[in-house]
């Protein structure tokens, strides 16, 4: 009897430990590894290493350009951020509604997420090109009688079509955690609030916000996460150009690598990314914590 019990507790630990040696691989080595050449000066064209300590991270702060990259790291993942929830939330608000084809819509809305990124970034970068894309095309079809307009051209609009594209990308998904939140709302509550005399905004105040305040936590928490991190758009529409006004974190993350080939110091921007949204995190958790108390 205490033989049986022991291995039904013991089971489950066993079944997890191939999963927890995978990201040990796959994620903690990797990690370890980014910590370690933090503190070392590494070149990916030298041989060998040299130990200095917090030289790097006191470089990084000494350095002008990094508090501008990091402001604009942090702008740019608030706009996208709030585009891709806001638009998440008002897709997610029509797929839950009773429309005709709702289980097509669904499935249609999905597409843009399930393109790899770089292909979606690819036609993107057709459709916003300054001089021959098909936006500015349509743009004259309307009237617009101007200069092309340089959308990846000019830092302010490069700047604002780079967010634009990332957040389309990711409102599918936004949408649908939204999608299941909403769907976890019992009808029963909604009957309740128009028995007791609700309109349609005292019901959505009263029932769908606090239905939906956990989900929109976690989903503002993974969606930053995701943000903060977004390479292969930037990359691909204008490599973090014209004149820096992409240039994100990762864009110099992947520059320090293997346009300055300093690994040290791409590893310590890696570790100040890592903190920075660890931090973001945290905070996060502690209001759906705070949610659930």
């Amino acid at each position: 009897m205490i033989t049986d019990l022991n291995k039904k507790r013991i089971t489950p630990y066993l079944l997890v430990i191939p999963v927890l040696i995978f990201i040990g691989v796959v994620y903690g080595y990797p990690l370890m590894l980014t910590f370690k050449y933090s503190f070392q000066k590494v070149s990916l064209i030298g041989d060998g290493s040299e130990f200095v300590g917090f030289e790097n991270y006191i470089g990084l702060l000494k350095d002008p350009s990094f508090y501008g990259t990091l402001f604009l790291t942090l702008k740019w993942t608030a706009l996208t951020v709030v585009l891709k929830i806001g638009m998440g939330f008002i897709v997610a608000l029509f797929l839950n509604g009773r429309i005709y084809l709702k289980k097509l819509y669904r499935v249609m809305v999905l597409i843009p997420w399930a393109i790899p990124q770089v292909a979606v970034a690819i036609l993107w970068s057709w459709i916003l090109d300054g001089r021959y894309g098909y936006l500015n095309y349509y743009l004259g079809k309307l009237g617009y009688s101007g200069e092309p307009i340089a959308w990846l051209s000019d830092p302010t609009l490069a700047f604002a079509s780079t967010s634009f594209v990332d957040a389309w990308i990711g409102i599918p998904l936004v949408a649908m955690m939204f999608l299941s939140g909403l769907g976890a709302i019992p009808d029963s509550l909604y009957e309740a609030a128009k028995i007791d005399g609700a309109n349609v905004i005292q019901r959505f105040r009263w029932v769908t916000v606090p239905g939906i305040r956990k989900v929109f936590l976690i989903a503002t928490t993974l969606t930053t996460i995701w943000t903060f991190n977004s390479f292969n758009v930037i990359y691909v529409l204008t490599g973090g150009g014209p004149m820096g006004g992409t240039e994100v974190m990762t864009i110099r993350i992947y520059r320090e690598a293997f346009g300055k080939y300093n690994l040290g110091m791409s590893s310590t921007l890696s570790v100040t990314v890592f903190i920075v949204l660890t931090a973001l995190s945290v905070y996060y958790w502690k209001q759906i914590s705070r949610g659930d108390d």
